[in-house]
């Protein structure tokens, strides 16, 4: 039975919808804070991890992949994993503004990936 993806391009897409989907939960455990209640908090600092386990997953996979992912996508997902590493720091050093500003470019740059991960051709042979 031949699968109607090749199963590099099947595993890269699932790597970064993963990631995806927890960078925009965050987004949204963070806007939920806006409303000053501090209960929040905690679901951002646990989706926190899952979103930074998942960056640096992801850029492993693309890493064993790359044949498949090429230069750019593996490239792209290693910006995000430290970007994400970076916006973790500056989250846990309460640093508020910067936070703010580099989780927007990490949702940007995990919409690209994804957006072009998709669009990957699949591998020949």
């Amino acid at each position: 039975m031949k699968l109607p993806i090749h199963p590099h391009l099947l595993i890269l897409r699932s790597a970064t919808t993963v990631t995806l989907s927890a960078l925009i939960s965050q987004a949204g455990w963070a806007s939920a804070m806006l409303g000053r209640d501090p209960s929040y908090l905690r679901m951002h600092s646990i989706g926190a991890w899952v979103a930074l386990f998942s960056c640096w997953a992801a850029a492993g996979i693309y890493t064993v992949l790359r044949a498949t992912a090429g230069r750019v996508l593996t490239v792209l997902a290693w910006s995000q994993a430290v970007l994400a590493s970076f916006q973790f720091l500056v989250g846990r050093a309460s640093v508020v503004d910067v936070h703010i500003f580099s989780g927007i470019l990490l949702a940007m740059l995990g919409t690209a990936l994804t957006s072009w991960t998709y669009r990957h051709p699949a591998p020949e042979g």
